[in-house]
Formats: structure tokens, sequence, C-alpha cells
């Protein structure tokens, strides 16, 4: 049985205009260039990661009001980029998707209508850490503690803080696709807020 050491989690409340379909695509092309795939080792993000896609429609609020979940369990490679984690460590994010009220109007944008969605949405960023359970085998059980406050302190410190920038990362891209207020520094965005396919 694995120990998985939480990360503080990270959310985006967002509550205005958005065009649903870019910012999911953008949001898993994200994942895939930061060697975030499935939590299943036979599959790619491309393919799945997708636990849940629930949509609702018709709410008691309105009968044109949908409400949409959506959970994904990623896990970072291990052999993966520059700050990938060792094969010790597996550095996991679950993201979950809850979209209420959302409903879909019609706006002019440089003199073309467009249809975009309106509604409240939290998009919940939970990174954890697993690890082995070494108190299993019978040599290490007396040494556990030791090995785990000791001998793998300095590198769990330094898989934490890795993960928890990926996270952090994650959560500035998303913002600033949604035009919100972030403390990032500022990198090149190459997706507009209202990017149509």
């Amino acid at each position: 049985m694995p120990v998985y050491i939480r990360i503080p989690n990270l959310s985006v409340v967002y509550r205005d205009l958005w065009v649903m379909q870019p910012l999911y695509r953008v949001t898993r092309k994200w994942l895939m260039e930061n060697d975030y795939g499935d939590a299943h080792e036979d599959a790619s993000m491309e393919s799945s990661g997708e636990i849940l896609y629930h949509i609702r429609k018709g709410t008691s609020m309105g009968p044109n009001e949908n409400e949409l979940r959506i959970w994904w369990r990623t896990v970072q490679n291990p052999n993966g980029g520059a700050h990938s984690g060792n094969k010790f460590y597996k550095h996991h994010i679950d993201i979950d998707w809850n979209v209420i009220q959302m409903y879909d109007i019609e706006i002019m944008r440089e003199g073309k209508k467009e249809k975009v969605q309106k509604g409240e949405m939290i998009i919940n960023i939970k990174p954890y850490i697993e690890m082995p359970d070494m108190s299993n085998t019978p040599l290490l059980k007396f040494f556990d503690n030791w090995f785990r406050t000791r001998l793998l302190k300095k590198n769990l410190e330094e898989n934490k803080k890795m993960l928890y920038q990926d996270a952090y990362r994650l959560q500035g891209m998303i913002k600033k696709y949604l035009e919100l207020k972030i403390f990032t520094p500022e990198l090149e965005n190459f997706h507009e807020k209202f990017e149509f396919v």
C-alpha cells in the first residue's frame, strides 16, 4: 500500500463569460506538455485521464441552466522532463471541475456573433506525492521512521517543492487564460480567452 503525501490544494473560482471547449483543451495540453498523463500506465493523457464527465441539463434554477462535473486524475512520468521526480516518487495532480448555473449566450465579437458560456466555475487542483510504504518489508520496518525523517527528508522536500510549483503554474495558466489576477511571472500566452474551433 503506497503512502500519499498531500500538498496544499489550489483553486480557481470564476464567474463570468468563457468558452468551455478551448479552456478544456488548453488545460489538457498543459498537462501533456509537462509530462502528466493518465494514472494508468497503458493510457496517454490524450485518450483518457478523465474518470468523470457528467453534464446535467436543466437544473432546478432554470431549464436552460446546466451543471458540469469533470474529474481528471494524472501522474507525472518519472522519466519525463527536467522537473519530474525520480522513480521512487510519483507526482500526482487531481483536477476537479465544477461548473454550475452554466448556460449558453451569444455575444458580438469583432462584428460576429459567437456562442459563449456564462456561469460559475470552480477548478480544484489537488497535488500529492505517492511513495512506496516500506513498513511492509520486515527488514526496513524498524528503520522506516528514520528512513523517512532523516535519509529521504531533503529529497522529499525537493519533490514537494517541484510538485507545488507545477500545480501553481497550472493555476496561473488557467487564471491567465481567464484573465484573472495572477501572482506569477508573466509568460507569453499563445491562447486567447475566446478562442473558437
